[in-house]
């Protein structure tokens, strides 16, 4: 096993407040910051580099995930609303309302057509990103409490 890094190796400064999320793209080129301040940047942090800010939600944004394709970006807000970006335009394409609570978590499936998010409202939501359905296709409603965090793979749907 390697050993674990000992030295700062870069710091990314543009938030005003606190940061409440940071995840690299799928092939580890860029990465996404989220933060009480409403926004989400993209990074290339190789070269401590802001390339974009997106706004666009009413309160603090909890997490973001990139695309496979890296065309869009999902972000998750205390607002209630799951918010997906065009990168190179920077236009918002969607808002997901749907929610009854704060979104805490986003994650795209591996073909980037479906769009996961778990609440506060203790549920975990599928949206269909092919269609303009205002409905999910699926609610997972078995968790007890909220929903921090998704992990999924080609067949499982990890929750914490």
């Amino acid at each position: 096993m390697k050993d674990l890094p000992t030295q700062l190796a870069a710091e990314l400064s543009g938030h005003q407040g606190p940061v409440r999320a940071v995840r690299f793209n799928k092939n580890g080129n860029y990465c996404l910051t989220c933060g009480s301040d409403k926004t989400v940047k993209l990074w290339n942090p190789h070269r401590q580099l802001l390339i974009k800010s997106y706004a666009g939600h009413g309160m603090e944004v909890l997490d973001a995930d990139a695309s496979h394709d890296n065309n869009r970006i999902a972000s998750a807000g205390a607002d209630k609303i799951v918010q997906l970006v065009d990168v190179g335009t920077g236009q918002v394409v969607r808002k997901i309302r749907g929610h009854l609570a704060r979104v805490n978590c986003v994650k795209f499936n591996e073909e980037s057509t479906m769009l996961l998010s778990g609440s506060y409202d203790a549920t975990v939501k599928a949206w269909d990103l092919r269609s303009r359905a205002t409905e999910p296709v699926q609610v997972m409603d078995e968790a007890k409490d909220s929903v921090p965090s998704l992990q999924l793979s080609r067949h499982e749907i990890l929750t914490g």
